[in-house]
């Protein structure tokens, strides 16, 4: 039996919260506040593991060359609150783990946290009045800021799951939420979907006419960066493999790993953990019990930001698996079109 199952009466308590709360948006009652510089919300109806981070990575990537970005998230995670402004000499403790991955691997971009959406940018527009785009991170629950552009993220693998509201399910609001976004895109698909799937997908998505929609891969790069130095190595069948991994979903990285070198052990912690000392002796200890001498230790790219400042690993080859997004070719011109359009770039 999923136990989960027994929490359905307070999903039903949530789903009466969401309702009133979203209907309050709809009728004006609770303000929806627009700004004149561009806004693209990038955001998901689940709880995580749909891949905002690298989406957002995708669109600096795109609008970079001439535009002023700032991206702004509340920093989940994180031990302070307020408005800051990130640094690539932040911890991750201090700032959240995904901005300070953005901000360690865009170094021109402002990257802001604040819990306060609207006085986060009201404070990059008055700090850093040049910004052209702003990237709002896990923003689609937050209405109190109505961005020109909403992206919702729907993770492939559950497009077809029945799922229940929290606590008892993983749904943050009704699937019938998908009707504010003007984009969906349909995350994390297998790179040879075909074109039957894609049509059921859209059959069963059903879109307004009004709303955009697309496919996007992610892939993962072979040449893997060391957490504590430049040190890059390619990732290769000899390799034995520790996977450590906080993330919300690591299936992915653990099916790739086991096509590409020989997995020896998965650690798996909760998403956005911050590691304990009993988690860093647990660590140690099984890494130290691999008896190939030809052995690493292999975490995600967000993980890193939590585990670079432990000393007590500055010994062990740690290293990350970087991951980019690729659009399906049908998509990919289309997409990026919309988005330079959008942000007033030819």
């Amino acid at each position: 039996m999923n136990f989960r199952l027994l929490l359905l009466p307070f999903s039903l308590v949530y789903g009466i919260i969401v309702f009133i709360r979203n209907k309050f948006f709809d009728l004006g009652i609770l303000k929806e506040n627009k700004f004149l510089v561009p806004v693209i919300g990038i955001g998901n109806i689940t709880t995580g593991g749909t891949g905002k981070t690298p989406h957002i990575e995708y669109l600096i990537r795109l609008i970079s060359s001439d535009k002023s970005i700032a991206t702004l998230s509340r920093g989940y995670g994180r031990k302070t609150s307020g408005f800051l402004h990130v640094s690539e000499n932040n911890n991750a403790e201090m700032v959240g783990d995904e901005p300070l991955q953005l901000k360690n691997k865009f170094k021109e971009v402002t990257v802001v946290v604040s819990e306060n959406r609207i006085n986060g940018i009201e404070k990059i527009m008055t700090d850093n009045p040049d910004t052209s785009v702003i990237l709002l991170d896990d923003s689609f629950q937050h209405r109190a800021v109505k961005p020109g552009l909403s992206i919702l993220l729907l993770d492939y693998s559950t497009v077809f799951k029945k799922d229940f509201l929290l606590p008892a399910g993983n749904l943050r609001e009704p699937f019938s939420a998908k009707k504010r976004a003007d984009v969906i895109v349909i995350s994390k698909c297998p790179q040879t979907l075909q074109d039957n799937e894609r049509d059921k997908i859209i059959e069963m998505i059903n879109p307004d006419k009004k709303q955009n929609m697309f496919f996007s891969s992610v892939v993962y790069v072979a040449e893997i960066k060391s957490v504590f130095s430049s040190e890059k190595l390619v990732i290769s069948p000899a390799q034995n493999i520790l996977l450590v991994t906080g993330i919300a979903d690591a299936k992915g990285i653990k099916t790739y790993i086991k096509t590409s070198a020989k997995l020896i052990n998965h650690i798996e912690f909760s998403d956005h953990r911050i590691f304990s000392d009993a988690d860093i002796k647990k660590i140690v200890e099984i890494f130290s019990t691999i008896a190939n001498e030809n052995k690493i230790i292999l975490t995600t790219e967000k993980d890193a930001m939590r585990l670079k400042d432990i000393e007590e690993l500055r010994q062990l080859p740690i290293y990350y698996l970087p991951v980019e997004i690729k659009f399906n070719e049908k998509d990919k011109e289309e997409f990026n079109k919309m988005i330079l359009k959008y942000v007033g770039k030819n």
